[in-house]
């Protein structure tokens, strides 16, 4: 696209707008990534406050291929009428409304009939006297004395373009802006920035509107982060329910924290932005590392059901599990090595993704190992001393006093 963009921009009186059809989604705007609409009462304060937004974007360097949907068409030509200046000569606005029309517009003056049909005959000046706006300014107005009074004196004319469409959203005036991100630069951070810089540009009474992708990705992002609190609060309850603990699941949930800091330091050190993708890798990194955790609490709290005190459980069950959880991670990050490989079609898409799941298993991992065991041995305190009374201590006691029973029976015998 870059390339494309130099190329084609190259080209005299040509200005080239790439878009990257793959980012349009399911929106029925233009696609851009970046797309936004100013919003105000006021036509000609909207379209100087659009026009000076898209030249702060332009200057950022956050951007780039920055176009606006505001055409302007023809030149039009306004008259003003002074009213100061008409009531000192005696000049009605009425009159000088007439005299415009007539001069330019021409007004109709009779009829005739040819052929069985009416025509209209319209009087107006001659086409070399109606073409610039100093041939209004030429033209004569009668007052109420009767006095021929020269139009310049009494109105203000302003040259000025005219628009093809006046658009509106929502019941406001507004102007669209489009814009693609510049290398290196993320989405939300620039959504971000042209909002701080809406209030800073725009007056009072006008605001900025995200639309099409630019909505749809604020959305999308706002989704993610509802489903990855979401997530966790379900994966509590769940944990919860397994280990009939509170306080388990917390050590649990401790592995999410460092798989999330290893996922950001592998998007910083591939220079990838925190996307779309990006966040569906964390929410994948979820499910993955959890599975550390959940093996060394596990197989702990056997070790201590069986009998065995709280650090001799520890320093049983984590080399035990260390072999399953290198193995498991080690797959899971080969897994995902061929896509944070591709350099294919969608890539784009997929490598965010891939590159999240092996920063954020990689450091969980790595992490895991150890904080897990100090937290389970530190939130120790905090348990019931029953806590560990488990289903083979029941039938262990059973058979005991089964066999302490048996041996009284004997003795009697």
């Amino acid at each position: 696209m870059a390339d494309s963009r130099k190329a084609l921009n190259a080209l005299p009186s040509l200005r080239a707008f790439i878009m990257d059809l793959s980012q349009g989604g399911f929106s029925s705007s233009r696609g851009f990534p970046i797309e936004f609409t100013v919003r105000g009462p006021d036509w000609d304060t909207l379209t100087r406050s659009a026009a000076e937004l898209k030249k702060r974007l332009d200057e950022s360097g956050s951007v780039v291929d920055v176009d606006t949907d505001y055409k302007a068409g023809m030149p039009e030509i306004r008259v003003y009428p002074d009213r100061a200046k008409a009531y000192a000569r005696s000049v009605s606005i009425r009159s000088i409304g007439t005299t415009v029309n007539a001069m330019i517009g021409g007004v109709r003056a009779g009829l005739f009939t040819d052929n069985g049909r009416r025509y209209d005959v319209r009087v107006r000046a001659e086409t070399r006297d109606r073409l610039a706006a100093d041939d209004i300014r030429k033209l004569y107005v009668r007052n109420l004395r009767g006095e021929m009074i020269r139009l310049s004196e009494v109105v203000d004319i302003k040259e000025q373009p005219t628009l093809l469409a006046i658009t509106r959203k929502d019941r406001e005036r507004s102007v669209g802006v489009f814009a693609n991100v510049a290398p290196g630069k993320s989405q939300a951070q620039v959504l971000t920035d042209i909002e701080k810089l809406g209030k800073e540009v725009l007056p009072d009474g006008y605001h900025i509107v995200l639309s099409g992708s630019s909505q749809t990705f604020k959305e999308s992002f706002q989704s993610l982060l509802f489903a990855l609190v979401l997530g966790i609060i379900v994966a509590y309850m769940v944990l919860g329910a397994q280990f009939n603990s509170f306080i388990h699941p917390f050590t649990v949930l401790l592995a999410l924290p460092f798989s999330f800091s290893g996922a950001f330091l592998a998007l910083l050190i591939f220079d990838r932005s925190l996307n779309i993708n990006s966040m569906i890798g964390l929410l994948l990194l979820m499910g993955l590392v959890k599975k550390n955790s959940i093996l060394l609490v596990d197989f702990t709290n056997q070790r201590r059901e069986d009998g065995m005190k709280l650090r001799e459980a520890l320093l049983d069950a984590c080399p035990v599990r260390l072999r399953p959880i290198l193995m498991t991670s080690v797959a899971t990050i080969m897994a995902a090595v061929p896509t944070a490989l591709g350099r294919g079609a969608g890539s784009e898409a997929t490598v965010p993704m891939a590159l999240a799941i092996i920063g954020g298993v990689m450091v969980s991992t790595t992490l895991t190992l150890f904080v897990v065991p100090a937290a389970y041995s530190l939130m120790s305190w905090f348990e019931s001393t029953k806590a560990h009374v488990s289903a083979a201590s029941v039938i262990r006691a059973a058979n005991e006093a089964e066999r302490l029973a048996a041996e009284r029976e004997e003795a009697r015998a």
